[in-house]
């Protein structure tokens, strides 16, 4: 049985594959994007386990068993 998720819902606008935004390609969509995003991108790092993630911000998240 799976646990619940949380639904993210992304706004903001989708990058050009040609001309993609400095720094985390992701950052025009993402809600946690401060300025570190447009200069830096972020190194792609195993979390959770065996999850990879490649976020400035990203954080370790217990895994929900119902």
């Amino acid at each position: 049985m799976r646990g619940k998720r949380e639904v993210i819902r992304l706004t903001g606008d989708v990058p050009s594959p040609a001309n993609p935004p400095s720094g985390c390609r992701f950052r025009t969509r993402c809600w946690k994007a401060q300025d570190r995003c447009a200069e830096e991108v972020p190194q792609l790092e195993v979390r959770l386990g065996d999850h990879p993630s490649a976020c400035h911000f990203a954080e370790e998240r217990p895994h929900v068993v119902s």
